[in-house]
């Protein structure tokens, strides 16, 4: 694997990037997870890319194929084909929730590798943080931690996403150092603040 093979973000203001980045951004509201996430989809279906998106509040999963269909893409066509997985993270983790950090690392590894078999180009894939409370803090980090480590070089594409809301600086600290680099759309377009540059 190599992590030079580039793709197309999706979101304005940022170039291709290469399979492998590890991503995080942060929001306060749906409409901003929304205005990362439906985008970064988006592209992933029409780069022929196998998309993974588990939804958590403030975004459920119907919400979210709704706003995606809304951009013109048949969702339904792409959920009957295979291209597009969108579940709630209650029912992913219903599933996932008794593994271990490394388990569920080598459970993404499985989805890449089925992905590729299949003839997409890679696996795209987010999951929302939004319900890893206090007392999960702590083992949540270990895994971003795993995943950082073994995605790079993969033909995997991860944007992970957190809520500001209850979270300090040291927990915003903790995201960042775990991630290739974080994503940001301070002004009118989407920015790389901290980490991997394309440049």
């Amino acid at each position: 694997m190599t992590s030079s093979y580039l793709t197309d973000l999706g979101l304005p203001g940022i170039r291709s990037v290469p399979f492998g980045l590890h991503m995080c951004s942060f929001f306060r509201t749906q409409e901003e997870l929304a205005a990362s996430l439906v985008p970064y989809f988006a592209a992933g279906l029409r780069n022929n890319e196998c998309c993974v998106w588990i939804t958590a509040p403030p975004l459920s999963a119907a919400v979210a194929r709704a706003k995606l269909a809304e951009t013109g893409v048949d969702v339904e066509a792409a959920v009957k084909r295979g291209a597009l997985i969108v579940r709630d993270h209650a029912d992913w983790y219903a599933e996932a929730g008794s593994l271990l950090g490394n388990q569920v690392v080598e459970l993404w590894l499985g989805e890449e590798a089925r992905a590729l078999a299949e003839g997409y180009n890679g696996l795209r894939i987010t999951g929302n943080t939004s319900f890893v409370g206090p007392d999960d803090w702590e083992l949540f980090m270990e895994y971003e931690s795993l995943v950082e480590h073994a995605f790079r070089g993969r033909r995997i594409l991860t944007l992970c996403t957190y809520t500001l809301e209850g979270r300090g600086a040291s927990e915003i600290l903790d995201v960042t150092r775990r991630h290739s680099c974080t994503i940001d759309r301070p002004d009118t377009g989407w920015q790389i603040l901290t980490g991997w540059s394309d440049s």
